[in-house]
């Protein structure tokens, strides 16, 4: 199902619409103290580099913004080293921490609960790694609506194991889009139905298609030693010679994850893809795929959901697929532990928090997802020569091959 995401956003809707109006007029402590919510540490041994890069397509009008030039801010997340003295980046920027956690009223968490993101592990543009042979690289689609910054456990997680994970924001699609100088571009797609969800999802499957081409190409412009940045803002020292363009990689949650299949059907660039509990659009259904693809969902079923049915019986290139048990939608990025951590302090219904994050314990379900992601990635690339078989040296009781 396109919309599958319609599904998280009514029942943010619905907790919205349940919270008990008296409850909001409690009295709170005088100094309450803040929650903090902390990404989790990532598993490998490199330490971790990150960038932002502006990225203008000149050649394109915005869909959104007509009399605009497409542009984009893409993060990149990398291994580096040496990160002695640098400073790490902020999970989100401050400016949109804040937007992302008035938000949260929709969960039943008032805007005047003292909250904060804890930093990220990713050091601002430290030099690359260079040890070693070209790394792996991974495009990162977020959810409809969603930054690429709310899906930084997964992207820290791999760049500590030796690949370069680039998040891209869709901008104008984006709750908000940060770019140099503080400038911030929202979102102008207007609060929806269902149904006009799904046409929003269904015209912004396109331009997501755009934008990944866009990346791709700048991204082979780097690894030539041409800076695209629209800023002239220097790329981190050694970056442009650790990009292996002959080993590219996408995943995505969501409406990402519809992405990540469509861009991998049409450009041949990208060899191996993964979707996170997204539905399936486009031609890329009744084509399949020939190059491998991972599909792990929250708990849908083959037969309620068609086009991952079709997708593959008509796929030739291998396509593991498991079931994350007691996961929902929003499992699949960081909101998982920042509504679970905020939700729980707040005193929101853990009926209401299990709709909208499932009942497995959010650190748990992170583990699961970047061990199964690497190892997929990590035997599409080489190191491990049996592709459908490898996920399943990790099974786990929660997560369940689906035939």
């Amino acid at each position: 199902m396109l919309v599958r995401v319609l599904r998280c956003l009514l029942v943010l809707l619905l907790a919205a619409a349940a919270v008990d109006v008296a409850a909001r007029a409690e009295a709170v402590p005088s100094h309450p103290a803040p929650v903090v919510v902390t990404l989790p540490e990532p598993t490998g041994p490199d330490p971790i580099g990150v960038t932002d890069l502006h990225l203008v397509d000149a050649s394109r009008r915005d869909p959104y913004v007509p009399g605009r030039a497409r542009e984009l801010m893409i993060s990149v997340w990398y291994p580096a080293a040496d990160v002695a003295g640098v400073p790490v980046r902020p999970w989100l920027a401050p400016d949109l921490a804040r937007m992302y956690l008035q938000s949260l009223t929709a969960y039943g968490i008032s805007p005047s609960m003292p909250s904060t993101l804890a930093p990220g592990h990713g050091h601002i543009d430290a030099p690359a790694d260079v040890s070693g042979r070209g790394r792996p690289v991974l495009l990162f689609s977020p959810g409809m609506g969603m930054p690429s910054e709310l899906s930084t456990a997964q992207a820290e997680d791999l760049a500590s194991h030796g690949f370069v994970v680039v998040g891209l924001g869709h901008t104008y699609e984006t709750f908000a889009t940060r770019f140099p100088g503080g400038r911030i571009e929202k979102s102008v797609l207007p609060p929806a139905d269902r149904a006009r969800t799904a046409a929003q999802a269904a015209a912004a499957l396109p331009i997501r298609l755009a934008d990944t081409r866009f990346v791709l190409d700048r991204l082979a412009d780097i690894a030539a030693g041409t800076d695209p940045d629209a800023d002239r803002h220097p790329l981190p020292r050694n970056l442009a010679r650790i990009l292996d363009m002959s080993k590219v990689g996408m995943f995505g949650h969501s409406l990402g994850g519809a992405t990540a299949a469509q861009a991998m059907h049409d450009d041949r660039r990208i060899s191996a893809g993964a979707n996170l509990d997204g539905a399936l659009a486009g031609s890329v259904i009744a084509d399949g795929l020939d190059r491998p693809f991972l599909l792990v969902s929250a708990g849908h079923t083959r037969d309620d959901d068609p086009g991952w049915r079709q997708f593959r019986a008509d796929s030739r290139g291998p396509r593991p697929r498991f079931r994350l048990d007691g996961a929902q939608h929003l499992s699949f990025c960081d909101n998982q532990l920042i509504v679970s951590a905020l939700a729980t302090a707040a005193g929101t219904s853990p009926a209401i928090t299990a709709q909208l994050v499932g009942t497995i314990d959010p650190r748990d379900s992170l583990d699961l997802q970047r061990g199964y992601l690497r190892t997929f990635f990590d035997t599409t690339f080489g190191r491990y020569d049996d592709l459908v078989r490898a996920p399943g040296t990790l099974l786990h009781p929660e997560m369940i091959p689906v035939p």
